[in-house]
């Protein structure tokens, strides 16, 4: 099996401020738990709206002298893609992400898209539909490590492919949620938008079976959208992981390492540090092992309590290592 990849998520540092000083600081002790990445957080960190070239050089330049990577760039929005409000100016923000990400050589931008309503109803039997349940998507996603005209190329080379074409909607034997459609078309406009400028949108798993995300971002021939899996946050809603894992498959860019349990007494879920949950990771690696998955792991969450952050995100990384 092959090294994992193992990331950091930069804002589950309690202190971290933008700017060079703070930034390297941060990087450094980052380096040294043995992490090869970080994820950075577009809200909260670095204001992608506001970085300016030389901003970008800086951040590069200290990267570069500790031999890591951004991974991907977090970006938080007030509500997720099936809200109408102000839908138009998240698309804008998100699509700055996206560009500011691969300024920075970030492949991926990361959001959780909003509860994902069930899938619309098919008439055709299972031996016509496009997806066999239970069985892995082919994805359709470009290489890792393209050009911004590399990914244009690519795109335009798959425009006859065998998916739905843009626009058009399976049969159905009930009425289409109105999220579906709303949802569908910001990811096909976010998934043409990430051919065009070479970083991808992700959507985190956790609101929704996964399932129901694999058929929502499968359903256009222009939506080359990844996926971010996290596992805690599938447990913590009471949702398989290994059955979002075969209904993804590779779309699945990254994996955010949380884990979860359920906490009976409360009536809820929980995260918890890697390892002392649920998930069982030495089973999931094995699953994206058989993809095969070779992106990275982000260790951190961005509710880690301030006292032994540090200490936990150091232990998450040893015990990924340790796999």
């Amino acid at each position: 099996m092959a090294e994992l990849k193992i990331a950091v998520r930069l804002d589950s540092i309690h202190g971290v401020r933008a700017n060079a000083v703070s930034l390297r600081k941060a990087l450094t002790l980052v380096a040294s738990m043995g992490a090869s990445g970080v994820e950075l957080c577009g809200r909260r960190l670095i204001d992608v709206s506001e970085l300016s070239d030389t901003g970008v050089r800086t951040l590069r330049k200290i990267l570069d002298d500790l031999n890591l990577q951004i991974v991907s760039i977090r970006f938080p929005t007030r509500h997720g893609f099936d809200r109408i409000e102000d839908l138009d100016r998240r698309v804008d923000a998100t699509k700055m992400a996206m560009r500011t990400a691969y300024r920075l050589g970030a492949p991926l931008v990361v959001n959780q898209i909003g509860p994902v309503p069930r899938p619309p109803q098919r008439k055709e039997s299972s031996a016509s539909s496009p997806r066999i349940s239970g069985s892995m998507i082919s994805g359709q996603m470009p290489p890792e490590g393209l050009s911004v005209e590399q990914a244009a190329a690519w795109a335009a080379s798959i425009q006859s492919g065998g998916r739905t074409p843009s626009g058009a909607s399976p049969k159905n034997d009930e009425p289409v949620d109105p999220r579906w459609n709303t949802m569908r078309a910001v990811l096909e406009d976010l998934g043409r938008y990430g051919a065009k400028v070479g970083a991808f949108f992700a959507a985190e798993t956790g609101t929704e079976p996964g399932e129901y995300l694999a058929e929502l971002v499968d359903t256009s021939a222009e939506s080359y959208v990844a996926v971010a899996l996290n596992p805690g946050q599938l447990i913590i809603n009471r949702f398989s992981v290994p059955a979002a894992v075969r209904a993804l498959g590779d779309r699945i860019r990254i994996v955010n390492a949380v884990d979860g349990v359920l906490d009976l007494s409360a009536g809820r879920g929980i995260a918890v540090p890697v390892g002392q949950g649920t998930a069982d990771f030495p089973s999931l690696i094995g699953q994206l092992e058989d993809i095969p998955y070779r992106g990275p792991f982000v260790v951190g969450r961005a509710d880690m309590p301030e006292d032994n952050a540090i200490g936990e995100l150091a232990q998450s990384v040893q015990y990924l290592k340790s796999l």
